[in-house]
């Protein structure tokens, strides 16, 4: 094998673990930080400021000779060989020290630089030291290995949620990243050998720097130097890849499968962009990014719609794959001579981490929307108008080709302005757990006027009340009797009036208080501080001001909370209902055997799990299935249509009894569902498990 073939192995498998160890570093963080999908966001900073400190190593030790640099980087790699064994063996006692510090988007950005710094660092490194190598034999057209690099880190990423995490334990994962490391570090100390024969045997004449090839983007940047595009343009695509991610995942579980997607895709467009073929159809990408620029211009002016989902995934999903390959073509078509390959890649991953900050630590503090999103469909299509502007190649009709560009900015900007609205937005919120509104309907009944508040979180209306006199009290939504309120009426203290202890897992807007009595002791967990402040406002509702049940709310993850009462020795509850949505996501710790063995313990005997399986992208009848089968408890799993006379909405709900003989007769108004039919799946432990196989596709 020779240094040339040596280089694209080591640099393929080294940017394969480099991006694995994304998706599963996200999946280690996600139960310690509430499930929020904000947390992947936030790392996706992080990784680009561990990225920006690799090519900053990379770029000091350029300056050493070629047999120095080798044997100081391998150094360092024992060392980050260390480091990750220490955090494997380290995680399990560290996880409950996390999510305590009340700012979550800095405590993920530590943990990330933390626990994977220094390994990130040195693999991140690699690629650009292996093409500085490779550049001193002679080799040409080394930048071909950065689109290496990328189709590596791309292999990697789908790796993790079809293969690792599935099948195996984050323990047992952590532990072969160790081990894959070492056997990176062997891969390039042979490659290294293998360079340094081949430099030694190259004509002086011809270690030298590439000649530097113009593209058809050099036109464009005559009137501006090259070092501000090198980084402006992987900042503008950065941020976009966030924007999409926050924008797409605002409803959807955090599932690393859908994360890696949309990372998948923005990898795929440097992909094309450095093998050279981006840069020969730069003109064609452009028209094609400009229509995906322009129909996510138009969808974004619409606002949430229900049943939009398909046209925002098509929509974000094409802006970033041909936005971002328009973008990381053009930048390759001003790279510089090989010389300056690592000032290059450096002011690359500057931009990148300057992006990337901005998008998921800047934005979500200045703004109560998902308003990056917009932001950079308005910042992509004001480049490709100074790209076309600026461009001689087209004569007059270049302005033609703007016009697309030119009405995604002004429908991109349509969705900052006020609008005449049905339901005005009477409060708005954002935090690390996701967007929150409450807009009012006016309304009139027999029994007077008054008006009706809905609870908005991301885009799903999650909460209802009819704030009419004699009305207050009525449950909705999907808490009807029906619905989840069938777990408290269905319990035979209901029945005989005698004081119920309940515990609700997810406050929302509190609607399960309707059930409430004199006596009863409700403990509500709520992980959102946002959501917390509206539940509590009785200018927006009045669930828990005018509950007459002892109330307890407690801004805390409730798997955290609930670990915590059973070693203080809390008295057990009678029901525990499920309801930890945020937008249409069930977070993955709340679901798993570990979960429901501690929801178990904290029911009585003759107690009822009540829990909300209504989603749009998941089918969780398996999984319902599966935890009545594990637990050997007698499960039942009701559908009822909407009902908007009494502002019900459709919904699906299960229902866990040790003692089934105690229950009521099911509700008027539901079906139950068979779920004896369903297939079998296993139960998703901590260390283990998916509800991949779960999503509607």
């Amino acid at each position: 094998m020779n240094a040339a073939r040596s280089a694209t192995l080591t640099v393929l498998f080294g940017s394969f673990l480099l991006f694995a160890v994304q998706p599963m570093l996200g999946r280690t963080l996600l139960p310690a930080f509430g499930g929020s999908a904000a947390v992947w966001t936030v790392c996706l900073a992080a990784f680009q400021t561990l990225l920006l400190l690799g090519y900053l190593y990379a770029h000091l030790l350029g300056r050493q000779s070629t047999a120095r640099q080798m044997t100081l980087h391998r150094v360092t790699l024992v060392v980050a060989i260390l480091w990750t064994l220490g955090f494997a063996i380290l995680r399990p006692n560290l996880f409950p020290m996390l999510g305590k510090s009340g700012m979550p988007r800095w405590e993920v950005l530590f943990c990330v630089l933390l626990f994977a710094g220094l390994p990130y660092v040195m693999l991140s490194s690699g690629s650009t030291l292996v093409q500085a190598w490779l550049a001193r034999t002679g080799s040409k057209n080394v930048y071909r290995l950065y689109a290496v690099s990328n189709l590596g880190s791309f292999l990697g990423l789908f790796a993790y949620p079809f293969v690792f995490e599935p099948y195996v334990s984050l323990t047992a994962q952590w532990w072969g990243f160790s081990g894959l490391i070492v056997v990176y570090a062997a891969l390039l100390t042979v490659m290294g050998r293998r360079v340094r024969l081949a430099e030694s045997l190259a004509p002086s004449d011809s270690v030298g720097p590439e000649a530097d090839e113009a593209g058809s983007a050099s036109e464009s940047n005559a009137y501006v130097d090259k070092k501000v595009l090198w980084l402006a343009l992987p900042s503008l695509s950065v941020f976009l890849l966030n924007a999409v991610t926050s924008y797409l995942t605002l409803d959807v579980i955090p599932l690393p499968l859908l994360w890696t997607a949309l990372l998948g895709l923005f990898l795929l467009s440097y992909v094309i962009g450095f093998s050279g073929f981006g840069h020969r159809l730069l003109s064609l990408l452009l028209w094609v990014a400009l229509g995906f620029v322009g129909f996510a211009g138009y969808v974004v002016s619409k606002g949430p719609e229900p049943g939009a989902f398909g046209m925002q995934l098509v929509s974000g999903a094409g802006l970033c794959l041909f936005g971002c390959t328009f973008l990381h073509s053009w930048l390759y078509a001003i790279r510089p001579a090989a010389g300056k390959l690592s000032l290059y890649y450096l002011f690359n991953a500057l931009g990148g981490a300057i992006g990337g900050l901005i998008a998921s630590i800047v934005v979500p503090l200045i703004f109560t929307t998902v308003a990056e999103y917009p932001v950079a469909i308005a910042g992509l299509a004001v480049v490709m108008i100074w790209f076309i502007a600026s461009s001689k190649k087209w004569g007059h009709f270049r302005w033609i080709g703007a016009a697309p560009a030119l009405g995604a900015l002004g429908l991109s900007l349509i969705s900052f302005l006020p609008t005449e609205e049905d339901r005005p937005t009477i409060w708005r919120d954002r935090g690390f757990y996701g967007t929150v509104q409450v807009t009012e309907v006016k309304a009139r009944a027999s029994g007077g006027d008054g008006s009706v508040h809905e609870f908005i979180h991301g885009s799903t209306l999650h909460g209802i009340q009819a704030l009419i006199p004699g009305r207050e009290r009525w449950p909705t939504a999907y808490f009807t009797p029906e619905k989840m309120g069938f777990g408290v009426i269905a319990h035979p203290k209901w029945e005989k009036k005698e004081p119920m202890r309940v515990n609700l897992v997810g406050l929302g807007v509190g609607v399960m208080l309707a059930y409430g009595r004199e006596g009863d002791y409700y403990r509500c967990y709520e992980i959102s501080p946002e959501v917390l402040e509206i539940a509590e406002n009785p200018d927006l509702f009045t669930y828990v001001s005018g509950c007459p049940a002892e109330v307890d709310l407690v801004c805390e993850d409730a798997r955290k909370g609930l670990e915590r009462e059973l070693a203080e020795g809390v008295e057990p509850y009678d029901v525990i209902v499920i309801d930890a949505f945020a937008g249409d996501s069930l977070p993955y710790h709340l679901s798993t055997r570990e979960a429901f063995e501690l929801y178990f313990k904290m029911l009585k005997p003759d107690g009822i799990l009540a829990l909300n399986v209504t989603n749009w992208h998941l089918d969780l009848d398996p999984f319902v299935k599966a935890v009545g089968v594990s637990f050997k408890v007698p499960t039942v799993e009701l559908a009822s249509p909407d009902d908007l006379s009494r502002l019900a909405f459709g919904a699906k709900c299960a229902f866990f009894c040790r003692q089934p003989q105690g229950m009521g007769e099911l509700p008027f108004g539901a079906q139950m569902v068979d779920i004896q039919k369903q297939p079998d799946i296993p139960m998703p432990t901590d260390e283990k498990g998916s509800f991949v196989p779960l999503i509607r596709w």
